[in-house]
């Protein structure tokens, strides 16, 4: 039996006094936000505010992002939420870089190595060859957001911003990574040769399609949160 409440559609509401066993529970996927913010377990039966205000973070804003992640018609409210509340979004967003980076791209990688060993040399050289390239531009992604974008919003949160750099045009320069990692899945699933063992080309997939979710909300934050916040902080500033 549900413990949290739900709405008329049975969706999970999620509130600041909801039990952190209760928002597992409701989507366990939330685990993996969690887990980034590096909460340690064991959770008791804290609040979602408690917890929130034990390790310094927003509570409206981890709801956010907890609902972004969860729910794929939420559209979030940002009238409430600050430049400040960026300075929470961008250690988020860093903390799935290094997710990405430490967990995940290493994880996929061995996976891509074990089906690789089944397939002939120029096969294997071909596939490995995509594969690299587009690790490189998830790379390139992250280090531009690493050194351009999140050290302009946490410029502008501290009140001394280049006025010559705008997030509008930070935006323009932002590539987007989501599309080509449905190529690499077609690759895995349609020309694999049969002698690919079917577990490890599964697990492999699994991977992949993490890899396309979490990328995909990556964004969503980054183009629903971060950039719409900091360019009301930026026409705040200059009026």
């Amino acid at each position: 039996m549900k413990s949290y409440k739900t709405d008329n559609n049975n969706k999970a509401i999620l509130s600041e006094q909801m039990k952190i066993i209760e928002l597992i529970d409701a989507d366990y996927r939330l685990l993996s936000i969690i887990m980034r913010l590096d909460i340690a377990l064991p959770f008791g039966d804290i609040s979602v505010e408690e917890m929130c205000r034990r390790y310094d973070m927003s509570t409206e804003l981890f709801l956010v992002i907890c609902r972004l992640y969860s729910d794929e018609e939420y559209t979030p409210d940002i009238g409430h939420l600050n430049i400040g509340d960026m300075l929470h979004l961008v250690r988020f967003l860093r903390a799935s870089h290094r997710y990405y980076t430490e967990h995940l791209i290493p994880r996929i990688s061995l996976g891509m190595q074990r089906v690789l060993a089944s397939c002939e040399r120029r096969q294997s050289d071909i596939l490995l060859k995509f594969y690299e390239d587009y690790i490189s531009e998830i790379e390139a992604h992250l280090n531009y957001e690493e050194t351009s974008i999140f050290p302009y919003v946490e410029s502008l949160a501290a009140g001394r911003a280049d006025s010559g750099s705008t997030m509008a045009r930070f935006m323009e320069n932002h590539t987007d990574i989501c599309d080509k990692i449905d190529d690499m899945k077609s690759v895995v699933i349609k020309y694999l040769p049969e002698t690919c063992p079917t577990q490890q080309r599964c697990e492999l997939l699994f991977d992949i399609f993490r890899m396309k979710e979490d990328l995909g909300k990556h964004t969503l934050i980054e183009s629903a949160l971060l950039a719409p916040v900091t360019i009301q902080a930026e026409e705040a500033a200059r009026s």
